[in-house]
């Protein structure tokens, strides 16, 4: 009877011990915290700062070093996790492209809150048509629907492109991850818009319509992309050298075409010579040639300057009795203001060499050669404004007519019927 009532005491005392052992082991605590991006580098999630979904986090007990959990962040960017509560706890998040100053948080049930402020790189600006060209937004210069690009490869070797438009107020902003990326201006040339020349260190390049982004020092970084109404004005002017009243068939010219951006348009022009029946010899490096009579800049001429394209010409052909050009403003898809100051032309006259066969000249006249007004040094003509040209007697009227044809048709009607040579 005594030893059953030992037992019975015995089991009695050690059931709560053992519920206890129960209890303390289905007892659990909740992590949670937010993986944002911290824009003013305080550490805490502010109104405004956009949380980081999708973000890979593991737990380890800190005795046993095991893993007892490894997830994503659920609930866009938040995460929550119930864990056995009494060992402590490091929890680490995969930063991928991004920058942290902690990337690994210890936990207990005394402070289960872990939050990790990302870091990467901040982008905003304004976005604008800046009417009055002053650089500064006013209340009344309006936004356009034009959407900002940002595109690259991460830090984490990984592509990424965005995109986004401006608000009411022109102000446009991107949370970018570390890397080498690149913010890329809209294309408003269908709405007659042009890059605006750089009047701060933030404005884009109005060349390239680029500008890299990088890494910047302090993570922050402003780019502003103001626009203006494109007013392109391309005008040309020409010289040849020597200037005579009569070649030969195998004589050789030097033309020399001077383009000026007189709008405020950086392009690189295309300068088209109309009827070409001659023999184009060697050009200038500063273009690119198609046909032979084609040239276009390799850079863009920016507003306010001017580039010399230089031709050296054999003429091989009696037919060649104009030496004129045209700037064809395709470029860019803009269309010139002033189209009266596109074209250059100097009247010539090429004969065959003594002893040969030459076609009839159209001409019934010839003027004497001290007929000839000239500004400029004999060797030497300004074609584009009908001064030094070479004394053939042919009339100017027809060229006039030309140009009225030119402005009233378009440029490309002006070409139509300029031979190639082969």
């Amino acid at each position: 009877m005594k030893k059953l009532f030992a037992v019975t005491m015995t089991a009695a005392l050690a059931l709560p011990a053992v519920a206890t052992t129960a209890a303390a082991e289905n007892e659990t605590i909740t992590i949670e915290g937010a993986n944002f991006l911290d824009r003013n580098a305080n550490g805490k999630f502010d109104e405004g700062e956009t949380l980081r979904p999708d973000t890979r986090m593991q737990v380890k007990d800190l005795e046993t070093r095991q893993i007892v959990w490894d997830s994503h962040a659920n609930r866009g960017g938040r995460y929550h996790v119930e864990l056995r509560k009494g060992p402590k706890y490091s929890i680490t998040v995969d930063l991928g492209a991004y920058t942290a100053e902690r990337t690994e948080l210890i936990v207990s049930e005394d402070d289960a809150h872990a939050d990790f402020a990302f870091t990467g790189t901040f982008l905003s600006g304004f976005t604008f048509v800046d009417s009055n060209g002053d650089g500064v937004k006013q209340a009344d210069e309006k936004p356009h629907t034009g959407k900002v690009k940002v595109s690259g490869v991460t830090r984490a070797n990984l592509d990424f492109n965005a995109e986004t438009e401006a608000d009411a107020n022109g102000a446009y902003l991107f949370d970018l991850p570390l890397g080498d990326l690149t913010i890329t201006a809209p294309d408003l040339r269908k709405s007659r818009l042009t890059l605006a020349e750089p009047k701060s260190a933030n404005d884009i390049d109005w060349l390239t319509g680029t500008r890299a982004v990088g890494e910047p020092v302090s993570r922050r970084l402003q780019v502003d992309l103001r626009y203006v109404e494109a007013k392109a004005d391309f005008a040309l002017a020409s010289t040849i050298t020597p200037l005579e009243e009569t070649y030969t068939v195998g004589d050789q010219i030097e033309l020399r075409l001077a383009v000026s951006n007189k709008g405020n348009v950086p392009v690189a022009p295309t300068v088209v010579l109309g009827s070409f029946a001659a023999k184009l010899l060697s050009h200038s490096p500063n273009v690119t040639v198609e046909d032979d009579d084609v040239f276009t800049t390799v850079d863009k001429i920016l507003p306010g300057e001017q580039a010399e394209i230089a031709l050296k010409i054999e003429l091989d052909d009696v037919e060649y009795a104009e030496v004129h050009a045209m700037v064809r403003f395709v470029p860019g898809g803009y269309q010139d203001v002033d189209p009266t100051n596109n074209v250059v032309s100097t009247l010539i006259k090429v004969v065959g060499k003594a002893g040969e066969s030459t076609a009839p000249t159209t001409t019934t006249t010839t003027a004497p050669a001290s007929t000839t007004t000239t500004t400029t040094a004999p060797a030497v003509a300004q074609a584009g404004t009908r001064s030094g040209l070479a004394s053939t007697g042919a009339s100017p009227l027809g060229f006039l007519a030309l140009g009225v044809l030119l402005l009233a048709a378009g440029t490309s009607a002006f070409f139509v019927a300029r031979r190639r040579r082969s």
